[in-house]
């Protein structure tokens, strides 16, 4: 494997590359709940039953199984269900007609065996094979690992600043000082690093959600040490983040969006921005009292709380005496001692002998806001007092009146050749400012209040007021015409410009250096607000006279020259620099499907990609534990499993998978699948010779498409795959691409045509269509939902009808089709799934003429299963008849079989019909095998999410996991509910981190993780192997299949 330093694949950047243009828009109808209600009641009930029917499902949020109706409208299939949170409507099938055909071939079954002991009422929360189940285990799965090969990590500086939402309350905050409210308690090394993260649940940030600036919860939050460099990124509007050279920002290009690394970054790269977002409007007082408790020890002794005649002070007489009596007659006691009674209440707040007292809730008000606002641009604190110099006549007289509207002692200051101040002469109110609005000392250090995010519009509105007729200026040329601030604090110009989005306006920030400045000690930081955020800004604000003077008549202003994305904005990278670094660096993962959150002044930048598991417990069931569950499958009455498939995680990880393998064999398994990545395969020839002489018969192999976009997983690796297998002699190759609307879709009839073309190792294709677990937005789901019917669709408009909707057969006449070809071999497979869950067909290679002929197309397999059905009590015989009898048996469904059989459409050079023979009169697995070979097998399996739960579904699930604690538990209910089942078992069966250390002293987990290199990659893009695998084929459909 290659050594030299590259990327370990992710699929973000093919995802967001291929999502940037949305093709298709599945639309839901809408459904009230008296329609709802009147259908559900007039629904049919039994299993197949007419539309509408009435099933039961699962609320995405709430957990609960409700009442749900399939019905048709427009052609499809819907499901609905009133939840708790709302109706909730999803597609069900793309075409009405399709699921009318697949129903009439339902069929049903009873398992007799169970392996739990509930009654299966409950279902899905009491789940095992219980007495309700309908199939028996067509395919067991058994997890061998939750180890992957696939991850990455990036990070933020300490002192680097976030919106964070903390327990509610909208703050900007550093790393580190959030990172004080993390218990971290996990240890995790990736790709080399090695760190620690907590699990928060009182953490949101915002993230962008279709155009929207929307809070989403911080599920982890990461830090670790790094030595080196940060990068430092600026934008042409000023905006500035550090982060390592590895983490990723959004960056929009070819009107979607991609992200790409810190050191890779280039000036002119399109970031994306935040412009507006809803702030929260919901501190309207500050409690004093509460606010005090962070006051030094000192200042506590010096105030005093007032109007506490009517507390009970008892509780303090053992303490303090009889001075508790001197604070009663006195109506004051101090705000220490106050402290220790624990009470709450409305009261007055005063500072020694003094008479001035505040409030102890004090009212934020625009009049307050207005002040504190001149104090951030303009003031200063002394140890007693606090003091706003006032240089133009029109802001004296304002101040004096607003300070005395809040009833607060005050005087006047003038020096000779200096600026007259107004001193408001409050000790009090110097603490207020200091420590429960946060404001700290000295012009280089300023902030806004820390709540500031959260007052009122209108006091928002008037804090800018404040700041602009402060330290704000208005700029008026021939040509341009914009008001601006300055300050010294970049940490202040980032709370503005926050400020500034909440209301809905745009500003661009200018730095002038120091040493640009005579005499200065800081850079100056320029903040300016142009065109019609201009005009929207001097709309709300109340400027001073001579900012309005200045400003004149406005006039039509022309909107920012910038390209708006719903609440963010594109600006380009201006300037990149480098420091060096030493200290922790932190980041989040984020619950969203953007993978993104919102940082420094307002960057979007993407989250660290987490996968489950890293750093976690590891699950691997032992040897014995693997043995204990293919044995459980293998005691279902009447029918054991027969066919088994090892997954994971990435189960060629495993050291002891030959071993595995092996156990299968010696349990009965006739069948043995590897449901894998097959990058190890890639690389390990003689890997794959060894799991193919332990007996392994399939490798279940993910393949998402044609491209590197489609298929980010394995793309450059799959060449080395095929060649492996072929030198190898097998194992024998199922393609599965997940399929998504909008991002694979158009691709299916290529990857077909793919199979074709190496048909010699590749034994079919199975499509599984997304299953969107978790909580996703309804927009979500209609841009990615695809079903089966949709899926058959778009392979025959890109086959050109060569493979066309009629051609394919729900799973339940797929079993006929297998009894068909297995029952003589003395093994038997009822296949009883729901016949919404999949779809299947065989095509064949007319290579002589070349053409792909579906099985349909020359054999008439309804009528034929139809025959089948009518010698089924024959068939069932099979085992205790005679040589003699069985040949005849034979003979006979074959003389029929070609009644329904036409020789002129059937493939030329193939002996479809001798292989059938064979099949037949020898009756065996290899006849089949040899069947298999000379055709690709198409299939689908659409698997469940909440938001298309059926538990008619789940009660006839044909693919079971085994867990270790015994119980054999459906596909949709092991995924679907990972609470329960998945995540749930495999944590209580799984080892601690330092648990596998121990075990496995020399295992390193970068080592687990595959590198791929651009070295790699260059030479197989070049290599006559990559050629021969994706350019030299043959387009069988008349479509450019060509990677």
């Amino acid at each position: 494997m290659e050594k030299s330093v590259g990327e370990v694949p992710s699929g973000e950047k093919e995802f967001n590359q291929l999502t940037r243009k949305v093709r298709d828009i599945l639309e839901f109808p809408e459904i009230s709940e008296e329609e709802f209600e009147s259908m559900l009641k007039s629904a049919s009930r039994a299993y197949g039953g007419p539309l509408p029917h009435k099933t039961y499902s699962l609320c995405p949020e709430t957990r609960k199984v409700v009442p749900a109706l399939i019905w048709e409208k427009d052609g499809k299939v819907w499901i609905t269900k009133k939840c708790p949170e709302g109706m909730i409507t999803d597609v069900y099938y793309e075409s009405v007609e399709q699921y009318h055909h697949f129903q009439k071939w339902k069929y049903d079954f009873k398992l007799m065996s169970a392996n739990v002991e509930g009654s299966g009422v409950n279902c899905p929360f009491d789940c095992g094979l219980c007495p309700r189940h309908r199939s028996h285990t067509n395919l067991l799965n058994i997890v061998l690992t939750n180890r992957c090969n696939l991850n990455c990590w990036y990070c933020l500086p300490r002192d680097e600043e976030i919106l964070f939402r903390i327990r509610g309350e909208t703050v900007i905050a550093r790393m580190e000082d959030v990172a004080k409210l993390i218990n971290f308690e996990h240890r995790v090394e990736i790709d080399g690093f090695s760190g620690e993260y907590g699990t928060p649940d009182f953490l949101e940030v915002l993230t962008f959600r279709e155009g929207k600036a929307e809070w989403v919860k911080v599920t982890k939050f990461l830090r670790r040490k790094h030595e080196g460099e940060v990068y430092r990124i600026r934008t042409h509007t000023g905006r500035v983040l550090r982060t390592t050279p590895e983490h990723k920002f959004i960056v929009y290009s070819n009107g979607g969006f991609v992200k790409k690394r810190a050191d890779e970054l280039s000036p002119g790269d399109e970031l994306v921005l935040l412009w507006n977002f809803e702030a929260e409007d919901n501190v309207q007082e500050i409690d004093l009292i509460e606010a005090f408790k962070e006051l030094p020890e000192e200042e506590k002794e010096k105030i005093y709380v007032r109007g506490i005649s009517d507390l009970d002070l008892s509780p303090l007489k053992a303490k303090y005496g009889d001075k508790i009596y001197q604070w009663k007659s006195r109506d004051s006691m101090p705000l220490k001692a106050f402290y220790e009674l624990g009470v709450s209440g409305t009261f007055r707040l005063g500072r020694d002998a003094t008479k001035h007292e505040l409030p102890s809730k004090l009212k934020i008000t625009p009049e307050f806001a207005k002040l504190v606002g001149y104090f951030i641009a303009d003031g200063h604190y002394t140890d007693k007092d606090l003091r706003i110099t006032v240089a133009h006549e029109d802001v004296e007289r304002e101040l004096t009146a607003i300070i005395e509207g809040l009833g607060l002692p005050h005087s006047a200051l003038e020096w000779e050749g200096k600026a007259k101040q107004i001193v408001i002469g409050s000790r009090l109110m110097r603490l207020v400012f200091k420590y429960a609005l946060g404001i700290p000392e000295k012009a280089e250090n300023k902030r806004l209040p820390k709540d500031f995010l959260r007052f009122p519009r209108e006091v928002r509105i008037a804090l800018l007021s404040g700041l602009f007729n402060g330290d704000g200026y208005v700029v008026r040329g021939e040509r341009h015409l914009n008001v601006g601030y300055a300050s010294v604090s970049r940490g202040l110009i980032r709370d503005i410009l926050y400020l500034l989005a909440s209301l809905g306006v745009f500003a661009r920030v200018y730095t002038v250096p120091k040493e640009k400045v005579s005499g200065a000690n800081h850079d100056l930081h320029k903040l300016y607000i142009a065109g019609q955020d201009m005009v929207k800004l001097v709309e709300m604000l109340e400027l001073r006279e001579g900012h309005r003077e200045r400003l004149g008549d406005v006039g039509e202003r022309k909107p920012v020259r910038t390209n708006r994305v719903g609440d963010f904005f594109i600006d380009t990278v201006e300037f990149i620099e480098t420091e060096e670094y030493s200290g922790y660096v932190y980041d989040l993962e984020v619950n969203a499907e953007e993978h993104a959150f919102v940082a420094g002044d307002g960057m979007l930048i993407s989250n660290c990609f987490f996968y489950a598991k890293e750093g976690q417990p590891i699950y691997e069931p032992t040897l014995e534990q693997i043995r204990m569950m293919l044995r459980n499958a293998k005691k279902e009455y009447p029918i054991g499993a027969n066919a088994v498939q090892f997954t994971g995680g990435e189960p060629t990880l495993r050291d002891d998978l030959i071993e595995i393998i092996k156990i299968a064999k010696e349990e009965g398994y006739d069948h043995v699948q590897l449901n894998t990545d097959g990058i190890k395969l890639a690389f390990d020839p003689e890997l794959v010779k060894e799991i193919r002489e332990a007996g392994t018969n399939t490798l279940y192999l993910s393949y998402d498409g044609m491209t590197p976009q489609t298929n980010w997983k394995n793309h450059w690796e799959i060449p080395l795959i095929f060649e492996n297998v072929r030198k190898a002699g097998g194992p024998g190759i199922v393609l599965v691409p997940t399929t998504i609307r909008n991002v694979n879709d158009h691709e299916l009839g290529a990857i077909i045509n793919f199979g074709l073309n190496h048909l010699d190792i590749v034994r079919g294709v199975n499509f599984q269509p997304i299953s969107q677990v978790g909580r996703v937005p309804k927009k979500e789901r209609q841009r990615f939902r695809i079903t089966i019917p949709g899926a058959i669709k778009r392979i025959e408009e890109q086959t050109n009808g060569a493979i066309a909707k009629d051609d394919w057969y729900p799973i339940p006449i797929a079993g006929h089709i297998a009894r068909f070809f297995e029952a003589f071999t003395g093994s038997r497979y009822y296949m009883t799934s729901h016949f919404a869950c999949g779809a299947a067909t065989y095509i064949f290679l007319d290579r002589e003429n070349k053409r792909v002929v579906p099985i349909s197309r020359f054999l008439d397999v309804e009528g034929f299963v139809e025959y089948l059905e009518s010698k089924a009590e024959e068939i069932e015989q099979w085992r205790r008849l005679g040589k003699l009898q069985k040949l005849k048996l034979g003979a006979e469904i074959f003389m029929k079989f070609r009644s329904f059989y036409d020789e002129k459409y059937a493939p030329k050079g193939v002996g479809v019909l001798e292989l059938i023979k064979n099949a037949f009169m020898h009756g065996n697995y290899d006849a089949l095998g040899q069947f298999h070979m000379n055709s690709l097998f198409l299939g689908m399996m659409h698997f469940m999410d909440e938001y298309n739960y059926d538990v008619e579904r789940v009660e006839r699930c044909v693919i079971h996991y085994a867990m270790p604690d015994g119980r054999i538990v459906p596909f949709c209910t092991f995924n679907v509910i990972p609470e329960l089942y998945r995540d749930k078992v495999q944590a209580q069966f799984s080892y601690t981190w330092d648990e596998w250390k121990a075990m496995h002293p020399d295992w390193d987990y970068k080592k687990d993780k595959y590198v791929r290199t651009k070295e790699f990659v260059e030479e197989m893009k070049n290599s006559e192997l990559y050629r021969k695998t994706y350019i030299d084929i043959e387009d069988y459909f008349g479509l450019n299949t060509k990677a």
